[in-house]
């Protein structure tokens, strides 16, 4: 029930949107206006200054937030053509009452607007983003902003996509197939479901409450479209995912590898450039105080000039400190081991920010002993002596050089210089290069992913459109060989319809070849066996209970006598041609031409029927063309048919080589027979007793004999059918009918004087040949009467 109701609401959403036709209108009209009243960025953020946050973008504030470059950049051309966000809003608008504005056209600004939009947000995060701070910091409505524009800018590329698409005939027709196909095997697998389930035993439905809840559950996940859809699909993948699966991988590949190559090497040279900046520095600041025999200004000259050129340089330091200590004791470079003891650096003597003093901390202005001996050490490593000491409860590194005067005995250690950083101002350049190369990589690759859509339609497409033809040739074969279509060669067509030149062409080429000589051959195969040999029905042949209709043009022989090949032939196939369509259209089935005698046959509950039905309409097919014949002042033919009915072996019949599905029984020896018997009454259509017995009222025919053909000791009871039932009442008809009958009664009783009465007046009234063969036979047995045994059974001596 739920299954179904959601369905339901499903359909109605679909109606709805199909009723509605302006949908896409007004989801965009909603998108632009979010786009334009929501920030799209933020400006960069002070890393001196932590406590000022940076200033929200939006798309029309970028003039006063002060946030265009001076030099040439992409951001300011997408700043500028935001101005197409409220042109593309006004144009949708003016669509509602302006028809000759297009829904492509709409796709087409709305998409160059979401892309300049897209760009614009991209190169903003390149050039403010300078730590992961921005982003932590960035407001949420950004974010928000920035998915509804690529989720709509996703949607009309699937919509541009699917747009292009539908305008291929080929893919929609294959679609097509493809959706049939599945309707049609989700049919078959509910019936085979039905079948299982009303053939289960009874004892498997007696489950425990628990059971049957788990079973229904189940049942509901199992019937879910996409889950029955996904048991029931072949494991198949199309070469158009194979080709996108390829290209992307290539391209991932390649990206990964630039990305992780490019950033490694430029971390590790900006990584040296910093360090070397920093303990150069150091080493400066210490040798500008031992040098300067405490001259103050020389030192604060020389901190003044460091702090002007801090401004430019790429890596700006937070301060320059020199820390010194007051002690007395004298601690020489040369002799510091692990037992020497260090005194407190407690004098905070230089800075180049002075102004700000008071601010530092007063853990910054000093150098405990411990850290002075730590210091040390990390000098005294040259493997290290260069990289910065990190203190990241400050969130900042630091480069440290001792100082020291020159004594007789040694250089004695009087201080520090310490340069002083913020991590985030270090990894800056790296965290921006970063944030390209990511931001690069993932523009390039969703443009890569929408050009490989494009190009992988562009390859497949030809490939798509030779399955949809091979698809619509095999479904025409399929039907006639099922026996749902009927037998013409000609419906056997393949539509070469590809524009490329290239291997898929000539592909496309030799299956046309192939099928122009499949449809050639064709008429001269037996379909029934085409169609048994689909089916596999194997090499011992089974028992069918059938129907076979045999005919035979009377005269065709003598009509040939002055006539070409050619000719003969033409003649032929056209007579020919004309029983095969009846035949067809009746539900029988031609198993075998000899000549111009032909065998048909016809299967299922209403054989007899079809077989009688299209023996009348043959009938009336050759009557026609007996009067075109006779008014072209050209010879006419007839045509007799013989008509049996039952069981009979139907199998395969021939060599390893060549073998053809036929029928062997009495049953197609008697129905040939029955056509021959013709030639002796002069009649057009015979019929077995086992037919007659299943016609009912739908044919009015008339008892003709009661013979035995020629092979057969068996007598068998033959009629003739004379006219359809549903044909005008003709009373001549049932009048022929009721004088034969009545001397055929008169004739088996041996009553010859009262029989030739009844058969003399059929031949005086109706110039009924059958009656006349009764009368030369009731001539003979009056001279040479028949023995005491005689039954009226009369023994046919010719086929």
């Amino acid at each position: 029930m739920m299954i179904k109701t959601i369905r339901e609401n499903c359909k109605h959403t679909a109606k709805c949107i199909a009723a509605y036709p302006y949908t896409l209108h007004i989801a965009a009209l909603g998108i632009f206006t979010a786009l334009m009243i929501l920030p799209f960025s933020m400006n960069k953020m002070n890393l001196f200054h932590q406590d000022k946050l940076p200033v929200l973008v939006y798309p029309f504030t970028f003039f006063s937030a002060g946030v265009l470059q001076k030099t040439f950049h992409l951001f300011n051309i997408g700043c500028y053509l935001f101005f197409l966000l409220p042109l593309t809003w006004i144009m949708i608008v003016t669509s509602f009452f302006y028809k000759k504005i297009t829904p492509k056209m709409i796709s087409i600004c709305s998409f160059a607007a979401v892309s300049i939009y897209l760009a614009t947000a991209i190169s903003g995060v390149m050039l403010f983003a300078n730590t992961i701070r921005w982003f932590q910091t960035l407001h949420i409505t950004v974010y928000i902003s920035f998915f509804i524009a690529l989720s709509f800018h996703i949607l009309l590329i699937a919509r541009g996509i699917r747009s292009i698409r539908s305008g291929s005939e080929s893919y929609t027709e294959y679609q097509r197939l493809l959706r049939d196909e599945e309707r049609n095997t989700r049919i078959m697998l509910q019936n085979q479901a039905k079948r299982s389930t009303q053939t289960k035993p009874a004892a498997s439905v007696q489950q425990k409450p628990q059971e049957q809840s788990n079973t229904r559950i189940k049942d509901i996940f199992l019937s879910l479209p996409y889950i029955r859809r996904f048991r029931s699909a072949q494991r198949t993948t199309h070469v158009k995912t194979k080709i996108t699966c390829i290209i992307l991988s290539t391209i991932s590949i390649m990206l990964f590898v630039f990305i992780y190559t490019d950033l490694k090497n430029y971390k590790l040279l900006l990584t040296q450039n910093v360090n070397t900046t920093g303990s150069n520095l150091a080493e400066q600041v210490a040798a500008i105080y031992t040098f300067s025999d405490g001259l103050h200004a020389k030192i604060n000259a020389f901190l003044e000039g460091i702090k002007k050129t801090n401004e430019s340089s790429p890596f700006p330091h937070q301060r320059v400190d020199i820390i010194t200590t007051d002690s007395k004791t004298a601690v020489l470079l040369e002799h510091i081991d692990t037992t020497t003891v260090f005194p407190a650096f407690n004098v905070f003597s230089y800075t180049t920010e002075p102004e700000s003093v008071r601010k530092i901390p007063a853990e910054e202005k000093r150098i405990t002993a411990e850290e002075a001996a730590y210091y040390i050490r990390h000098y005294q490593n040259e493997r290290i002596r260069n990289l910065p000491i990190y203190k990241p409860e400050k969130g900042s590194c630091i480069y440290v050089y001792p100082i020291a005067f020159s004594r007789k005995d040694g250089h004695k250690l009087v201080g520090f210089s310490v340069v002083t950083y913020f991590k985030e101002i270090l990894d800056r350049p790296y965290f921006q290069a970063k944030v390209f190369i990511f931001a690069l990589s993932a523009v390039f690759l969703y443009a890569a992913i929408i050009i490989t859509l494009f190009l992988s339609d562009i390859i497949t497409d030809p490939l798509i459109i030779l399955c949809a033809n091979i698809r619509n040739t095999t479904n025409i074969l399929s039907n006639i060989l099922s026996g749902t279509a009927k037998i013409d060669a000609e419906k056997l067509i393949f539509a070469e319809t590809i524009k490329t030149h290239d291997e898929i062409k000539r592909l496309s080429i030799e299956i046309k070849n192939i099928v122009t000589l499949v449809r050639g051959m064709l008429p001269y195969v037996s379909f029934h066996t085409i169609r048994n040999a689909e089916k596999e029905k194997g090499s011992r042949g089974t028992q069918r209970d059938l129907c076979f209709l045999f005919t035979d043009i009377r005269g065709f022989t003598s009509l040939c006598e002055n006539m070409s090949p050619r000719e003969i032939i033409t003649i032929l196939n056209r007579y020919l041609d004309i029983e095969a369509q009846i035949i067809f259209d009746n539900g029988g089935d031609i198993d075998k031409y000899v000549g111009d005698e032909m065998m048909a046959f016809f299967s299922g509950p209403r054989k007899e029927l079809n077989a009688c039905k299209a023996a009348i309409e043959i009938r009336e097919a050759l009557h026609k063309e007996q009067q075109s014949a006779i008014q072209a002042g050209k010879a006419a033919v007839s045509l007799g048919i013989g008509i049996n009915s039952g069981t009979v072996v139907f199998g395969p019949v021939g060599s390893e080589t060549r073998k053809d599905f036929t029928s062997i029984g009495d049953t197609v020896n008697l129905a040939a027979r029955l056509e021959g018997v013709n030639k002796v009454y002069g009649s057009k259509t015979v019929i077995s007793e086992s037919v007659y017995n299943k016609l009912q009222d739908n044919f009015i025919c008339r008892e003709l004999d009661y013979i035995t053909v020629k092979g057969k000791a068996e007598a068998v009871r033959i009629f003739e059918i004379l006219q359809a039932a549903q044909k005008i009442k003709d009373e001549r008809i049932y009048d022929l009918k009721n004088l034969f009958e009545t001397g055929l009664q008169h004739y088996r009783q041996r009553k010859w004087q009262q029989a030739a009465k009844y058969f003399s007046s059929c031949v005086q009234k109706y110039n009924d040949t059958p009656s006349q063969v009764f009368l030369d036979r009731i001539t003979h047995y009056q001279i040479s009467p028949p023995p005491n045994n005689w039954t009226g059974v009369f023994v046919m001596n010719v086929k």
